[in-house]
C-alpha cells in the first residue's frame, strides 16, 4: 500500500478495516503518528515510541522484538501489545498498516533531516 502524495490525513480505523478490523482497538493505543515532531532523546528513552519509530523506517524486526519485550516487561501498555499479538502474531499485518500510517510522518522527517533543521 502506498500514500497518495495528495492525502494529507490518514485514518487508522479505516486503514485497519481494509487490512483487519480488530487491529484498531490495540494500535491506536500503540502507535503515534507525529513522531517527527518529537526530539530523538525522547523517542530513545520511551519503548513505545521506539516501537513506532522502527515501524516508520521499515525496521520491522526490531519493531517485533521491542514489542516482545514491552509485552514481557509488565508495564501497563504491555496489555495493548498482548491484545495486538493475539490478533496478529507475527505483526504481519501491523507492518502491513505501518507502512501507509506513517508514511507523511517517514517523509516530514526525511526532509527535516535534507535541509537541516534540528528537532527540539
Amino acid at each position: 500500500m502506498s500514500t497518495k502524495a495528495e492525502q494529507k490525513y490518514v485514518d487508522l480505523k479505516k486503514l485497519c478495516e481494509r487490512i483487519d478490523p480488530e487491529l484498531f482497538d490495540s494500535l491506536s493505543w500503540i502507535l503515534l503518528l507525529n513522531l517527527d515532531l518529537i526530539p530523538q532523546e525522547d523517542i530513545e528513552v520511551n519503548v513505545n515510541l521506539k516501537f513506532s519509530r522502527e515501524l516508520m523506517n521499515g525496521n520491522f524486526k526490531a519493531a517485533l522484538s521491542i514489542a516482545k519485550s514491552i509485552v514481557e516487561s509488565g508495564r501497563p501498555i504491555a496489555s495493548h501489545y498482548k491484545a495486538l499479538f493475539k490478533v496478529d502474531p507475527n505483526l504481519s499485518k501491523t507492518f502491513e498498516v505501518a507502512e501507509t500510517f506513517f508514511a507523511l510522518a517517514k517523509r516530514r522527517t526525511e526532509l527535516i533531516e535534507k535541509s537541516g533543521y534540528k528537532q527540539y
